[in-house]
C-alpha cells in the first residue's frame, strides 16, 4: 500500500466518521440546532477538518444525505407474495425517513436554493436515492411478472417508482414518515390495483 493510498483511505474513514456523527447529531438535536463544533467533537475530528471539506452545516448535511442515500439493500430477494415484498421495502423506506436521514433531507430541502448548482445537486441526490429503490421495486415486480401475478406493464419506470414517490411526497408534505395505515392505503388502493393481474 502506497503512502498516498493510506492517506486516501484515512480520509475516507474520516469522512464516514463525520457523516455518521452528523446524522447522529441530527437525530438528537434536529437540523435547526445542528452545530459543526458538535459534529466535530462527536466524530473526534478537528473542527478545521470539517470546514476544510464543507463551508457550513448545509453543505455537510447535503454530503451526509448523499452518503446515507446509498445504504439500500439492492440484494433483496423477492418471495412468493408481491404485496408483502412491497410492504417490507416501503416500511424500510418509511423507517429510513423517520430517522437521521429524514432529518437531513428536511434540513437540506429547507435551505435549497434555485440556482443551477442547487438544482444540479438536487438532481444528483434524487438519483442517488431513487436508483437503488427502483432496482429493488423492479426486482419485486419482475418476479411477479415471471410468476404471472403482475402485469408486464408494471415494469414501466414510472410505475416501478410510484410507491416510493408517494412515500416521499407524504414525508415531505407532512414532515414525518408515512405510518402503516398510509402504506396499506398506497398498496391496496393504488399500487396493487394497478399492477396485479388479479385486478384485470
Amino acid at each position: 500500500m502506497t503512502d498516498s493510498t493510506a492517506s486516501r483511505r484515512r480520509g475516507d474513514d474520516l469522512e464516514r466518521a463525520i457523516f455518521e456523527a452528523a446524522l447522529e447529531e441530527l437525530a438528537e438535536v434536529g437540523y435547526a440546532n445542528l452545530r459543526m463544533e458538535a459534529v466535530a467533537a462527536r466524530a473526534k475530528a478537528g473542527k478545521a477538518s470539517l470546514y476544510k471539506r464543507w463551508p457550513d452545516r448545509a453543505h455537510l448535511v447535503r454530503a451526509a444525505a448523499r452518503y446515507k442515500a446509498t445504504e439500500v439493500d439492492t440484494d433483496f430477494v423477492p418471495g412468493d407474495d408481491v404485496r408483502s415484498d412491497l410492504e417490507k421495502v416501503m416500511r424500510y423506506i418509511a423507517q429510513y425517513q423517520d430517522g437521521p436521514f429524514g432529518e437531513a433531507i428536511r434540513g437540506w430541502v429547507g435551505e435549497l436554493g434555485s440556482s443551477p448548482a442547487d438544482e444540479a445537486e438536487a438532481e444528483d441526490l434524487r438519483q442517488r436515492i431513487e436508483t437503488p429503490r427502483i432496482m429493488v421495486f423492479a426486482k419485486i415486480l419482475k418476479h411477479g411478472v415471471d410468476r404471472g401475478t403482475v402485469r408486464p406493464e408494471a415494469l414501466q419506470p414510472r410505475v416501478v417508482n410510484l410507491a416510493p414517490n408517494l412515500l416521499t411526497h407524504y414525508f415531505l408534505t407532512r414532515g414525518h414518515a408515512a405510518p402503516q395505515q398510509v402504506i396499506d392505503d398506497i398498496l391496496d388502493q393504488v399500487v396493487m390495483p394497478l399492477v396485479s393481474t388479479e385486478h384485470e
